[in-house]
Order: C-alpha cells, then structure tokens, then sequence
C-alpha cells in the first residue's frame, strides 16, 4: 500500500468557537476533491455528506477527528482534525507536592496528499497550496507546514521549535514579528502572518530552497528531538507571544477544563455515595415487620445545606429513635444528602413515639428539602430538635 507522501500540518491557538471551526470545514469544501471523505475514531467511519462544514456544526466543539480521502487495498490518505473550545486543549504534568504543571496543546489540522494524485493534472499542487492556505486564514493559525512525509521529523509544538522547511511553511504574526527577514520570502496572510513557497513542486525541493528561511529564522530554532527540558518559548515564539496576535479570550483552557473536571468528580463521587447508601438502608429494611399506616396530621418542613442537614439529621435521628436510630436511619441521612437532582421520595419509619413519613426533594444539589409528617406528637418532637439545634 502507498501512503500519501505529501503532509500538510497547521498549528493554532486562536479561540476557537463553532463559527471558527466551521471555517475550517469551509476551506475543505472550497475544494471538495481534495478533502475528506470520512471523519471519526479508529477507523474514521462517518461519511461526510453535504459538506465538512455541516458536519462540524452538527458535531460541535470539542473535535477530535482522524479523517480518509483515500483508503483502498492500492493507496492510502488521511489526517486529523483536532479543535478546541476556547485556545487550544492542554495536558497537566503532576509534580510530587500534588500540583499540576499545564501546557497548551495547539488546535491542530492535518491532511495527506497522494503524489499520484497531485501529479495527475497540473493544477493540483496550486490546488494544495490554495488549501493549505485557506486552512491558515480560517484557524487564524500560529505556525504551518507542508512536506513529504519522508523528511518529517517528531511533530514540534510551535512554541518549540521548527522541524523542517516544508514545499509550503506558514509563519504567523508572531514570527514575522521576531524574524522580520521572512516578509520578503513569501505573500502576506490574512492575520498578518506569512506564507511561504519554497518550489513549484514539493518532490523537487532541495538544500538551496530551504536555505533562505534557515537563514531567517536562524539555525537555532530547527530541532531534530524534543522533549521535557527542551527549553519553550526560546528559540521560537511563545505561546503568550501567539496569544497577543490573536484576539480573544485570555483564559487558557485548564482554568475551564478543570473546572469541568472537579464537577464530574463530584458528580460521580455523589452517584456512588447515593447507590451505596440507598442499597444499605433497602437491604436494611429487608425483614423489618408492616408498620401501621402513618397519622399525617401535622407537618414539619424546611431546606437545609447538605452540611447542615447532615448535622440535624444525626441529632434527630437519635432523639426520635426506633429505626431512626440504627442502620436504616444511618444510611438514610447519606441518602438524602446524595440524592440525585430533581429526586422526590419518602419513606416511613418507627420511632419510639410512633411512625413518621420523611419525604425529601432536591432541587438544588447543595439544598435539601425535607419534610415529616406524622402525629402532633412526632412533629412536636422534630421541632423541639430543630430549636435546639438552631440555638447551637
């Protein structure tokens, strides 16, 4: 099988948004020969049908995306699609005080080329460059190449460093900013940047093409390897350095993310704590005898915190005794706690001064409602706790 042996690759920390990243399906469909035909996991199975740009629309943000053009027993061409909410995603390198370091992972857009494709008419490598710069204007992007796959060395985040002079090489308005030498080598992009052609074809590219943006960019900021002591930010702009040619949002994605993260802890933490619970107290309740219908003649209600109604749940359950008292009552309190939102229901229990009905809603994931119901002699016993233990 023959691999597509031109690579293009376009790197962003541009806020991304659905607008933005339907640009990008834009700029495949401007020229829809030449994009993907399946998008997804491993194996891309979804066919794009009407277009690259509704696909994302119906998808939405976050995309993750491998894509195939071409895949058959002869040949194959494919790539990837990877766009973020906001500047990019990130990834969290743990140190041993228990802290996280976080580091910006670019958008990123790749996409494989056939040389038996591109060399079957003559226009197709205009065709190429015309994508891959389409590509650049719609993810606003930081930093973008186009080489044969043969010469591609480890993949450089952009606030790395360089790691070939590709057949087409996008420099955003931050190079251009630091290494003012690379206006002259190309044409102006849309965000300020610069796109360069080295050759007319990508297979014809020697030593004497790369040169000149070598020479502009410095030795220094090609590297062959990288990895965590690799300095960031040195050699080639920073990702800050992006961020100030880049309008939008300041927030970097951890701050969301994390925030995203610690809610669906909680959240399962919760859930687990709330199935635990209720399977005690119902296995509690296994051999207990039919209690007597209870006398709903008075009631007593309120909300509490879920702190609070922890702290008054243990003391009431204790002064009411009966089943209040031992393992139903214990697991009960954790179950109204832990309930899920939108939850409703009761129960009716023995205490030493007749039977109550404890019914609990929760509209609020911090907020309990709940409400008993018995004889004036029961409610009488929940309000007398309740005072005392307001008072403190």
């Amino acid at each position: 099988m023959i691999l597509a042996e031109l690579d293009l690759e376009i790197q962003s920390v541009a806020d991304m948004d659905l607008e933005r990243a339907a640009a990008v399906g834009r700029a495949f469909d401007a020229d829809p020969d030449l994009g993907p035909r399946r998008v997804g996991g491993d194996p891309a199975r979804v066919k794009v049908e009407g277009g690259l740009e509704d696909l994302i629309r119906r998808s939405g943000l976050p995309i993750s995306w491998l894509t195939v053009r071409v895949n058959n027993r002869q040949a194959f061409e494919g790539g990837g699609i990877a766009l973020y909410r906001g500047r990019g995603g990130y990834v969290g390198l743990p140190h041993a005080n228990g802290t996280r370091e976080f580091t910006l992972v670019p958008h990123k857009v790749s996409h494989g080329v056939l040389r038996s494709w591109a060399d079957a008419e003559p226009d197709r490598l205009d065709r190429v460059a015309a994508l891959f710069a389409r590509l650049c204007d719609a993810m606003d992007a930081g930093y973008g190449v186009a080489t044969l796959l043969e010469r591609v060395r480890h993949v450089l985040p952009m606030d790395v460093g360089v790691g070939e002079v590709g057949w087409l090489n996008f420099f955003g308005p931050a190079h251009v900013a630091r290494f003012p030498r690379l206006t002259a080598l190309g044409t102006a992009s849309a965000n300020g940047g610069v796109i360069i052609r080295i050759a007319d074809r990508p297979w014809d590219v020697g030593d004497s093409d790369r040169q000149p943006v070598i020479d502009a960019v410095g030795p220094d900021a090609f590297l062959r390897s990288w990895g965590a002591l690799t300095p960031r930010g040195v050699h080639v702009p920073s990702y800050e350095d992006h961020l100030r040619f880049s309008p939008g949002t300041s927030e970097m994605p951890w701050i969301r993310g994390e925030a995203e993260r610690a809610v669906a802890n909680a959240t399962r933490t919760r859930e687990r704590r709330y199935a635990s619970a209720r399977k005690r107290r119902l296995k509690a309740q296994e051999d207990r005898s039919d209690l007597p219908d209870v006398v709903r003649v008075a009631e007593w209600s309120t909300s509490f915190d879920a702190d609070d109604w922890r702290s008054f749940g243990k003391r009431l359950f204790r002064r009411l005794g009966g089943e209040l008292a031992g393992p139903i009552g214990k697991a009960l309190i954790t179950e109204i706690e832990a309930a899920p939102l939108n939850h409703e229901e009761s129960v009716v229990l023995a205490t030493e001064i007749g039977p109550v009905e404890v019914r609990w809603f929760i509209d609020d994931v911090e907020t309990v409602d709940i409400y008993f119901f018995g004889s004036p002699e029961v409610i009488a016993g929940v309000e007398v706790v309740h005072q005392a233990w307001s008072e403190g």
